[in-house]
Order: structure tokens, then C-alpha cells, then sequence
């Protein structure tokens, strides 16, 4: 057990510490209070220092930035208002005073914004901050009433040569322009790189090649974007939120563009057909221009340009008629039954046989097909360069014709002979 005397000096020590503490932490409130209430602090300090205070400390802040604004508007009003009456060299110096009190009411009114938003963020009422907005409102339209014209040139002519105001805003302008410059050559440069890494992958499709291109640009413009508005002071923070809002908005209101989008990265991946292919898709025919993240491009014979969403064709059944390097030329040619089917036959063999463009291997097949109403159908089946089939499959269409006529072989039309029986009396 500790004696009575020990432990009034035990409670007498605590009470000293405890006492200091509370003193010292007293003191360090008070050393902010007066920070924070110093005219010439900077906005960007007071932004730090206004963050430990509590409610009932910012709104009694706000009313000492209130008097701060006050007392130099008024000078401000007193100063312009004392420019009747002086000549030419007094009104000069006194307007330099007047911009020297207007740069500090705007700095007045930054820090009393700054002290605002702070109290707002920890539980001011709309009613308490009405008061104050209002007052900064009327203490604007005020110093612009009473500024006189010469002092108002004189004040934006000062602004656009600070380095707050005008020539800051061009130099920042002038940071971003150049990093936006470099950031597209940057961008090219990527693009260039990345079409080198995809060209050492043969398997790869030319349309997954230019979609991967097109990302990788974008992607690093994107970014450069942001690192160039950081360069040229500008907050990229807020941007990051509202990309997440418009994505989740997006992502409802687009629905059919997604479901197009991951359609078009499965044919990509998969490769059922590529650029400049020959293809039979939803109805429509023709070669493949080009493929963006939602269509494709088909162009007709005809040159036409037909846009089909890529949800559409991969739905649907899809023709490749460019996808092997050969193809078989189908043709069919009608002689009458009065001419000679060997005749007709051995021309056909040796024009094929003649053009270079049919393929010695696999060989063309020449028979008899079908026994037709009004004609014998003799089938034609080249085999020729996927390139070269529609040359072919006219150039011989042709020149059948003329070696038939050279022959005296007929290529008859369709006819019917109708016997007539007479009715018995």
C-alpha cells in the first residue's frame, strides 16, 4: 500500500502532465486560429491548413474573412472615388494603388470561398452559406460599379501580363499545344511499334491487326491527354469520376453497340473471313472493305457500300467464298440433239486447255450432265486461281459461243413441238 503523502505527488505529477498537454495542445489551436486568419496567408496553404478545424471554427472563420474582404473593399471604393479632382501623375499612382487593393480583394475572395467549401464539407446549412454567397455576389457587383474606366483597362491589362492571370492562361495553353504535338507523334510512334510486334504473327487477322492498332492509338492519346491537362494545370481528377459515371450510363444505353462490339471481337479472334475476302452474309454479297467495333463494310460488284452490324452476321450463316486459294468454275452450255456431243466435248477441252489461267491440277471436268427438254447440257468444271474465277467464267462463256458458231454447233433456246389431233365428226 503507498502512503497518503506518495500518492498525492503521484496525483499532483499526473495532474501537471495531463494539465501541460491540454496547455500546449491549447496553444498549437490557438497558433492555427491565427494562421489561418492571417491576411497574406496563400490560398494554397490555407486549403491545408483549414482541414483540422472543426465546424463552429470555420464558421467563426468565415466571419473574420468577411471583415478582411470588407475593410479592403472599402479602401478600394474610398480609393476610386478619390481619383476626381487629380491630375494626370496623382490619378496615375493613386489607380496603382487601386489595382494593388483589387488583387487583393480577389485574393480576400478566394480565401473566403476556400473557407466556405470547408465549412459546407462539414455540416454548414444551406441557410448559413446563402448568407455568405450573397455577400461575396454584392462585394463583386459592388468594386465593379465603382471601378472608373481607366482603372478598369488598367486592371485587365495587368492581368492578361501576370503570371496568375492572362500570361499564365498562355503558358499554360502553350504547354499543353506542345504536349498535345508530342503526344501525337508519341502516339504514331506506338502505332508504328505495335504494327511491327503483329506483323511477326501469321496467324493473326488483318481485321484484328487494325482493330488492335486503332486501340493501342487511342489508348495512348487518351492517356497523354491526361498528362498533358496535368502539365497545363488543369485538375484531371474529376475526369476519372465522371468517365465512370458516363461508362455505367453507357453500358445500359448501349447495349446493342456492346453486343455488336463482342461480335466483332469474335470474328476478329476466330477469323471466319478478313479484309478484302468475297463474302455471303444476311442477305448481302460482296468483298470486305473494312470493319470498325460495331459493322462492316461490304462493297458490291456494283460498288455499292453495304454496312451490316457485326451482331447481324455473326448470327448468321457466313459464306467465305475468298477463304481457299482455288476455286471451281461452274458452267453449263445447252447444244441441240441433232449436233455431236464428242464435237462439242473436244472444243471444250481444248479451250480450257488452252487458257493458262485453268489449273492443270486439279483437272477440268467435261461430260454430258443432263439430258435437258430442248437440249443436251454439257457441264464445264476448271479449277482456277480464287482471283482469276469470274475473268475465267466470262472469257470462256465467250469463247464457247464463238467455237460453237465456228462449228456449226447450235446452242438452242427452249421449244416444245405440239401435235394437233384433229376431233372425229
Amino acid at each position: 500500500m503507498l502512503d497518503q503523502g506518495r500518492c498525492r505527488w503521484i496525483t499532483g505529477v499526473l495532474a501537471l502532465f495531463f494539465s501541460g498537454w491540454a496547455v500546449l495542445a491549447l496553444a498549437a489551436s490557438d497558433e492555427l486560429r491565427k494562421i489561418v486568419a492571417n491576411p497574406s496567408i496563400s490560398s494554397e496553404n490555407l486549403q491545408q491548413y483549414v482541414v483540422p478545424l472543426t465546424a463552429e471554427e470555420l464558421s467563426e472563420l468565415t466571419g473574420i474573412w468577411q471583415q478582411h474582404l470588407s475593410g479592403s473593399l472599402e479602401e478600394f471604393i474610398v480609393l476610386n472615388e478619390g481619383l476626381e479632382g487629380l491630375d494626370e501623375a496623382q490619378a496615375k499612382k493613386q489607380r496603382t494603388k487601386i489595382t494593388d487593393f483589387s488583387n487583393e480583394i480577389e485574393r480576400y475572395t478566394d480565401n473566403y470561398q476556400i473557407v466556405l467549401f470547408a465549412w459546407q464539407s462539414k455540416g454548414a446549412s444551406p441557410e448559413e452559406l446563402t448568407v455568405h454567397q450573397t455577400y461575396l455576389d454584392s462585394t463583386r457587383r459592388a468594386s465593379l460599379k465603382e471601378t472608373d474606366a481607366r482603372t478598369l483597362i488598367s486592371l485587365v491589362t495587368g492581368w492578361l501580363g501576370s503570371k496568375d492571370g492572362g500570361l499564365g492562361l498562355l503558358l499554360q495553353l502553350a504547354v499543353f499545344v506542345m504536349a498535345l504535338i508530342v503526344l501525337l507523334f508519341i502516339a504514331r510512334f506506338v502505332r508504328k511499334f505495335a504494327a511491327k510486334g503483329l506483323a511477326r504473327v501469321p496467324s493473326i487477322s488483318r481485321l484484328l491487326r487494325n482493330f488492335v492498332l486503332t486501340v493501342v492509338y487511342w489508348v495512348t492519346v487518351v492517356l497523354g491527354l491526361m498528362i498533358a491537362l496535368g502539365l497545363a494545370g488543369v485538375n484531371v481528377t474529376p475526369l476519372f469520376a465522371v468517365f465512370g459515371g458516363l461508362s455505367f450510363i453507357l453500358g445500359f444505353a448501349l447495349q446493342d453497340t456492346l453486343g455488336n462490339l463482342a461480335s466483332g471481337l469474335m470474328i476478329m479472334v476466330l477469323k471466319p473471313f478478313d479484309t478484302g475476302d468475297y463474302i455471303e452474309v444476311s442477305g448481302a454479297s460482296g468483298s470486305v472493305d473494312a470493319m470498325s467495333i460495331v459493322s462492316t463494310q461490304i462493297r458490291t460488284f456494283d460498288n455499292q457500300i453495304i454496312v451490316v452490324p457485326n451482331s447481324k452476321i455473326w448470327g448468321d450463316v457466313i459464306t467465305n467464298v475468298s477463304a481457299a486459294k482455288t476455286r471451281r468454275v461452274d458452267l453449263v452450255f445447252g447444244i441441240a440433239y441433232s449436233d455431236s456431243a464428242p464435237q462439242a466435248l473436244e472444243v471444250l477441252k481444248r479451250l480450257v486447255a488452252a487458257d493458262l489461267r485453268c489449273l492443270k491440277d486439279p483437272s477440268a471436268e467435261i461430260f454430258v450432265g443432263e439430258l435437258g427438254e430442248s437440249s443436251v447440257n454439257l457441264f464445264c468444271r476448271p479449277w482456277v486461281a480464287t482471283d482469276d474465277y469470274w475473268q475465267v467464267y466470262w472469257d470462256l462463256t465467250g469463247q464457247v459461243k464463238e467455237a460453237f458458231d465456228k462449228k456449226g454447233i447450235s446452242i438452242p433456246f427452249p421449244q416444245r413441238d405440239i401435235h394437233l389431233i384433229p376431233a372425229e365428226s
